[in-house]
């Protein structure tokens, strides 16, 4: 299932997240995507796309979202 997920933008000087489409592989774990949105010469994201991640719900600016927080080794 596809949904977005949120990642950390670095080098931005204060937090900074990007909404991501990605996939959801199990409860917690999602595979980034955003192939299509992705410039690293324009932004420098905490996790690329095809990254295995976990998730967990933050509330950023008064929203509850799902947010990047570790890589995970999927073998």
């Amino acid at each position: 299932m596809e949904k977005n997920i949120y990642i950390q933008l670095l080098e931005e000087g204060t937090k900074v997240y990007r909404p991501v489409p990605s996939f959801q592989i199990e409860d917690n774990l999602y595979e980034v995507g955003g192939f299509e949105i992705y410039d690293p010469e324009d932004e420098v994201w905490e996790f690329t796309p095809g990254t295995y991640v976990l998730v967990v719900e933050k509330n950023l600016d008064g929203e509850n979202v799902l947010v990047a927080i570790q890589e995970q080794n999927t073998e």
